[in-house]
């Protein structure tokens, strides 16, 4: 019989926020015991602090405009005072039902970048720290104490003062130099003391519009470009503004037509000061992949610098249109505010944030004593491995390149280096393997495994990394997986692919092929990561990866694509013969059932082989 292991992920606040109920141990019991029923023989289970009442959701509670009908986020929070160590439980119940349990650390994910804008009740009641705009909330009491540890922006391109730089003139550059249908009459500024409950403002200013070559490539999140340098682009000037407020946003008049005043978002607009000094900010439009629900200027406040900057934005889609209303372009959705995505305008706000979110800097030497003090506390909950991941939501900036420079790195940095940007990628990428290599040698002196995700996405070179990516994980370092192969830190590995395709671990991708024989040669088993949801090829890839004699696992990555929680303490594979156990958008549930119902047929295929 192949030695080949069928694994999941449990992310579990997904899970629980997409319960109709509090969970408590029963609905972990019959969790496991389902899972292993279905010959699924080993769960990963996500660590957010467990063992040290770690960084939590804050407990929202019946909150209407949020995505579900339902009080998920209280529920969140009652459940893990509940479980009070979630990953302690789940490792009892699935030693309990004949399963291997592995914790899944990502010590980079120490608070999600996700903010509450200031003046809003979520950051009255939830608020931790600042962050340009609003508080951060889900965050690790270890960073609420040490924020300074945390990944640190380069200051050269600052200045004293900056936040109260009273604003003159404004650039609204356009990705090519085609006619546009703004004109001066179409133009609203909306300002904010706060960054809460925009209103508009009366103001006379110059207005002229003219074409200018590019002064750089743009390129949108994906990485195609919009513009090269030296391109001629339209641009339209406003002047003569004394804005002093600390927020505002440019905005059209429009309710309908065809929008053609298009960039990503941080090239769209440009800040400058009466003496014609371009003043750095931040920004933001409708865009927010957390509590996008909320996204709207008029009654909530906006996230900035979300990671996100590089998106196309039309700046004349109308900014306010009917509920549930959408703009068609071609292939392309234009969404009204409330649901993913909301256009028709972009935010600015004088200066950059300090820190990162919630990224903790690795050559702190507190920072490697907090991540032991976890890897001791996954030892603790009985875990039989830990598997290492450097993919995160705390990282998310518009300027990725900008951070990294902590004073204990500047320190090292040797003043002849002209390449100052790569001598610190240096000094971080050894002060990690160094983690790395003192996490593994605790985690086997307790019996342990100790497995390491090869990303795929990132771990090649930069030319060739998928610029939608670049959010979830730090810049100015290099991740060293060969190294780390080579010299032994890991028992086990797993193939993570998100934004590259995963025909390229069987033909053309020369990193994922590296990764594979270099893992094979070293006797490295390797597992496949592998996202489930909406995948219609999951039963073909799967089988693709048993049949391959390099391949040693199979994970479905997530339970929350593929698993209902009952009110009664029981669980089920999703199904489209059921009715959702939440109230959920219809397509949403479309997703999920189809998903369970492929899940289930996946499940009953390997019951065969085995």
């Amino acid at each position: 019989m192949k030695n080949f292991v069928l694994e999941t992920l449990v992310d579990f606040p997904d899970d629980a926020l997409s319960a109709p109920c509090v969970l408590n141990r029963a609905h972990i019991e019959n969790f496991m015991k389902l899972l292993s029923e279905n010959n699924i023989k080993r769960v990963i289970w996500g660590y957010y602090g467990d063992g040290h009442s770690g960084f939590l959701m804050p407990g929202i509670e019946n909150d209407p405009s949020l995505i579900y009908d339902m009080n998920q986020y209280g529920y969140y929070a009652k459940t893990i005072d509940i479980l009070e160590n979630p990953l302690k439980v789940a490792s009892e119940y699935a030693h309990k039902y004949g399963m291997e349990i592995y914790a899944y650390f990502k010590p980079y994910e120490t608070g999600v970048s996700g903010d509450f804008s200031e003046g809003s009740p979520q950051a009255r009641l939830w608020g931790r720290l600042y962050k340009i705009g609003g508080f951060l909330s889900w965050i690790d009491p270890f960073v609420v104490k040490n924020p300074t540890l945390r990944i640190k922006r380069k200051t050269d391109d600052l200045w004293q003062g900056i936040q109260s730089e009273v604003i003159d003139v404004i650039r609204l550059t356009k990705m090519d130099d085609s006619e546009t249908r703004i004109k001066k009459e179409n133009i609203e500024i909306w300002t904010g003391q706060i960054n809460y409950r925009y209103k508009k403002k009366d103001i006379d200013f110059h207005y002229t519009e003219t074409i200018e070559p590019s002064d750089r490539d743009v390129c949108d999140i994906y990485g195609n470009i919009l513009t090269r340098k030296s391109a001629p682009v339209r641009v339209i000037t406003l002047s003569g503004l004394n804005l002093k407020e600390p927020y505002f946003l440019i905005t059209t008049n429009f309710s309908s037509g065809k929008p053609d005043f298009a960039n990503a978002w941080d090239a769209l607009l440009r800040a400058f000061n009466k003496q014609g000094r371009e003043i750095p900010g931040v920004y933001a439009t409708g865009t927010s992949i957390w509590f996008p629900e909320w996204e709207d200027f008029r009654t909530g406040g906006l996230c900035f610098d979300t990671g996100r900057g590089p998106e196309l934005t039309y700046l004349d889609l109308p900014n306010n249109p009917a509920p549930g209303e959408e703009y068609n372009e071609g292939s392309r959705k234009f969404r009204s505010a409330g649901q993913a995505k909301a256009q028709g305008f972009v935010a600015f706000a004088r200066g950059k944030n300090a820190y990162l979110p919630g990224g903790l800097c690795e050559t702190e030497p507190e920072v490697k004593k907090f991540w032991i003090t976890c890897i001791q506390e996954m030892i603790d909950a009985d875990v039989d491995g830990i598997e290492f991941r450097v993919e995160n939501h705390s990282c998310h900036t518009d300027t990725p390149q900008d951070y990294g420079f902590n004073d204990i790195v500047l320190d090292k940095i040797s003043r002849k280096n002209k390449d100052i940007f790569k001598e610190i990628s240096n000094i971080r990428t050894r002060a990690y393997t160094e983690f790395l290599t003192e996490a593994s040698g605790l985690i086997r002196k307790s019996g342990r495994k100790v497995r390491i995700n090869l990303n795929v996405d990132w771990f090649r070179p930069v030319s060739e990394r998928p610029g939608s990516r670049r959010l979830a994980y730090p810049a100015n370092i290099d991740f060293d997986w060969k190294q780390w192969i080579d010299d032994g830190i890991m028992d086990e590995a797993v193939l993570r692919i998100f934004a590259k395709p995963f025909s390229g671990i069987f033909d053309d991708d020369q990193t994922a092929r590296e990764m594979i024989e270099r893992c094979f040669d070293k006797h490295i088993p390797l597992s496949v990561n592998r996202y489930i949801w909406a995948n219609e090829n999951l039963i073909e890839e799967f089988h693709k990866v048993y049949s391959n004699e390099k391949f040693n696992g199979f994970i479905l990555y997530e339970t929350w694509s593929f698993i209902d929680f009952l009110k009664d303490g029981n669980c089920r594979v999703s199904s489209r013969k059921f009715e959702p156990v939440v109230k959920m958008p219809d397509q949403l549930w479309k997703i999920k059932s189809s998903t369970g119902d492929m899940v289930s047929e996946l499940l009953k295929q390997w019951k065969k082989l085995q």
